[in-house]
């Protein structure tokens, strides 16, 4: 990667701004804030943006409304990271629908956050994996064979995932390269 990578980060918690701000700075990214999705998108129109964080839950429209605007005809090559509360395989379905390449649970650690925006960048692809391969085909957990398996993170071709049931919590790489 190289450094000063245009990141978009569009949240309006003042204090997760400023975490999640320095975070991406420290890893040197040059960040643009917007606080609203008319915003996010206004700036989109002006700069092409590598990379957007955008939390779902945006004062003037749903983050997923913004994550089509955004992939749709702004910025289709912008890789669009999503931070939300719900990590649900719903979530990951939608995720893909909108054009995500990954999410996270809101509100997460900024290093995390770096890190995942660093892996994002670095994927060869500007299309998403479908909602099939961000799941990875997991329907029970390994430890006692619950289905109430929860998608957690996922970066690039390895997905999180934790059991409700029993706690235990792991992780998967797909073998195949995104399509």
């Amino acid at each position: 990667m190289t450094s000063g990578e245009l990141v978009l980060l569009v949240n309006d918690i003042p204090d997760h701004v400023v975490k999640y701000e320095s975070a991406l700075r420290r890893h040197g990214f040059v960040v643009q804030v917007a606080r609203s999705g008319e915003e996010a998108l206004q700036f989109a129109r002006q700069a092409l943006p590598q990379c957007a964080v955008i939390d779902l839950r945006l004062p003037d429209m749903s983050g997923w409304e913004l994550c089509r605007d955004l992939k749709g005809s702004h910025s289709p090559s912008t890789r669009v990271i999503v931070l939300t509360p719900d990590v649900s395989k719903m979530c990951a379905q939608d995720s893909g629908k909108a054009g995500c390449h990954a999410w996270l649970a809101h509100p997460t650690v900024p290093e995390d956050l770096a890190r995942t925006v660093r892996q994002v960048l670095q994927l060869d692809t500007d299309q998403p994996s479908s909602a099939e391969k961000a799941l990875m085909g997991v329907t029970s957990c390994p430890g006692c064979e619950s289905d109430q398996v929860r998608a957690q993170l996922r970066v690039g071709l390895v997905q999180y995932f934790c059991c409700k049931a029993c706690g235990f919590c792991w992780r998967m790489e797909a073998l195949a390269a995104h399509p």
